[in-house]
């Protein structure tokens, strides 16, 4: 029969410490936001990170093999004549069939 588990104090503290940090994070910046008077140059950055961070992740495996760079390259054309989640869509068949084909 297993041993009883038993509760370590430090390992719930980091839990709760990290949660508590994640917290504050998540609710720290619209607060902070909301209380400064931003320039158009501020809000034109804060708008474009999303999409930033979106490409930070996306372009590494993108270039990582030929068939994903056209894939990537056929998403970025349909992506401004269809709604988002049918270019996501398009873009997991393409690199499905890209990948198969070459």
């Amino acid at each position: 029969m297993p041993e009883a588990l038993t509760l370590d104090w430090s390992v719930f503290a980091i839990v709760l410490g990290g949660g508590l940090v994640t917290w504050m994070t998540r609710i720290g910046g619209p607060w902070l936001i909301a209380r400064l008077r931003l320039g158009p140059a501020a809000n034109a950055a804060l708008e474009a990170t999303p999409g930033a961070v979106l490409v930070a992740l996306v372009a590494p495996a993108a270039m990582s093999r030929p068939s994903d760079a056209l894939a990537a390259a056929f998403v970025c054309l349909i992506a401004r004549r269809v709604p988002m989640v049918v270019a996501v869509a398009a873009g997991v068949v393409a690199v499905v069939v890209l990948r198969r084909l070459m």
